[in-house]
């Protein structure tokens, strides 16, 4: 047994159970609000690769009341961002692998990068997505909306993966944000999926897809007039019917 032994352990293992106690600590529940900011503040000072990826957790947990909550997760999201480049990384591999708290470590992300990086990022996080299983569609939704405020070459194919989500609410936001980016090179993807969809919904928001593209069917004209909810007819491309 080594004297750091007798001590704790070597710095490494003391700062890395010294952030684990900051980082309990920081998502008591009904903890002291204040000693709750005194534990972000710790994991600020310490502010190592690990230190960051422990304030991010900060955003996946809910404490009481919920104002200071979100007092608390602002205060987080302003030291996260007083990292700068630093943060980057540990916010993108939490994007990748958190399913709660992501709206907060978008905004985050917004907050450090320029726009092209914003959309790689997302995209790169959302092309995982479309070949993995999660159990909860709203990362996915977050994530497509947020796209759809930007314009980019790469944004509507990275949407269309997920025109055959078993998510209802995920084959929308994917819609919407195909529209969004003037995505007419696949209508041939939403065709197929205003064919699939079972809800209503879902087939009436593809056939406005259409129609707010203007895509030519082709030779899938017929599969579409067949298949086209109340409110729409077939006139070489969907249209709104008069």
């Amino acid at each position: 047994m080594g004297i750091l032994d007798l001590f704790g352990g070597s710095r490494e293992k003391r700062e890395a159970k010294r952030i684990r106690d900051l980082t309990k600590r920081s998502q008591e529940k009904y903890g002291d609000p204040a000693l709750r900011s005194r534990a972000l503040e710790g994991l600020r000072d310490i502010g190592t690769p690990e230190a960051i990826s422990a304030l991010l957790q900060r955003f996946t947990a809910r404490t009481e009341p919920g104002i200071t909550d979100t007092e608390e997760k602002e205060y987080t999201l302003e030291i996260l961002q007083s990292f700068g480049e630093k943060a980057v990384e540990p916010v993108v591999a939490f994007l990748e692998q958190s399913e709660s708290g992501v709206s907060w470590g978008v905004r985050c992300l917004q907050g450090l990068v320029d726009e092209p990086t914003l959309i790689a990022s997302i995209c790169g996080i959302l092309d995982k997505l479309a070949v993995q299983y999660t159990r909860d569609p709203d990362k996915k939704v977050t994530l497509l909306k947020l796209l759809a405020d930007h314009r980019n070459e790469r944004i509507a194919p990275t949407a269309a993966q997920f025109l055959d989500d078993p998510s209802d609410d995920v084959r929308m936001a994917a819609l919407s944000t195909i529209v969004s980016q003037g995505g007419a090179d696949h209508a041939g993807a939403i065709v197929d999926c205003l064919l699939s969809a079972e809800a209503p919904r879902v087939r009436s928001a593809c056939a406005q897809a259409l129609a707010d593209l203007g895509a030519p069917l082709g030779e899938r004209l017929e599969e579409v007039k067949s298949a086209l909810p109340e409110g729409f007819r077939v006139d070489g491309a969907v249209v709104r019917a008069s």
